[in-house]
């Protein structure tokens, strides 16, 4: 297989050539922002929305993004085209850049462009369903997408010691998100989703204007206490698209399998993206 091609401020690499400076802050720091899209027939998926959320990411953390979006939008096409063949997950990370410091800013921001074979998850995982852990945590700053994932990274490595695929973060008695992904609950007929103070997901945003008018949805958290009495559940991502989930931790949900609107909702959902193939 041919090695990606990224695109690497200003100049595009193979990704083994592929570098930033030491003294960046992304490095140093993990202070930066990154968003995540795949193609489907070679289109990103929702494009400028996921580069609005990174506009909003930067925003949050007082990073300057010199790039408009329309210059973005060029560059990921460009790095498309580097990446002939087959569908790809495309990864924008935006960093502070190079400081004399290690703390302030002294340079432009560094910006990467990544585009790689998309990862396809087992078969089983969407007819079958998978198990999520709870993992004590939460966002340090909700409303970015921002590099810091050591807690993320923590709790994956709980979520896989056990058997799971996902964490959900809990907090204060109630689960706001997963890590990587965002969650999704079914309690009498009605889907529960927290309507703040979590990643705004683009997936998660497709699924709520789809199922608009066709499910009632309570915007909230699910607290931990009533995950024994959730009928059905499941997270959503870009490269994740819809899962179900049907245990957390040692609790069976539902009948231990996928129920009837998380179904629909995968079905929804994949009908929308092959819609964006045509």
């Amino acid at each position: 297989m041919k090695e990606p091609i990224f695109y690497v401020n200003g100049r595009f690499v193979p990704e083994n050539h592929a570098s930033i400076r030491v003294s960046d802050l992304g490095l140093l720091r993990a202070y930066g922002v990154f968003d995540f899209t795949r193609t489907y027939d070679r289109e990103p998926f929702r494009l400028i929305d996921h580069l609005e959320r990174l506009e909003h990411s930067a925003r949050a953390i007082e990073l300057d993004l010199p790039w408009r979006r329309k210059e973005l939008t060029e560059l990921v096409y460009r790095t498309l085209q580097k990446n002939p063949n087959g569908e790809k997950g495309i990864r924008i990370v935006v960093t502070g850049g190079e400081s004399s410091d290690s703390f302030i800013p002294a340079s432009k921001p560094s910006l990467i462009i990544m585009a790689k074979p998309i990862h396809v998850y087992p078969k089983r995982f969407f007819s079958d369903g998978v198990k999520v852990i709870t993992f004590p945590g939460k966002r340090e700053i909700p409303e970015a997408k921002t590099l810091n994932y050591a807690q993320a990274i923590q709790a994956l490595k709980r979520a896989r010691e056990k058997g799971a695929e996902e964490a959900l973060y809990t907090h204060n008695g109630v689960v706001s998100e997963c890590t990587v992904c965002s969650f999704f609950a079914v309690k009498d007929d009605t889907i529960i989703t927290a309507g703040k103070e979590v990643v705004d997901g683009i997936t998660r945003k497709t699924i709520l204007e789809l199922i608009k008018g066709h499910v009632p949805v309570d915007y909230r958290f699910v607290t931990v206490s009533e995950i024994p009495s959730l009928h059905e559940a499941f997270f959503t991502s870009s490269s994740h698209e819809v899962i179900p989930v049907v245990r957390i931790d040692h609790t069976k949900i539902g009948d231990g399998k996928p129920g009837p609107i998380t179904r629909e909702v995968m079905r929804m959902f994949r009908e929308y993206t092959r819609k964006k193939k045509s």
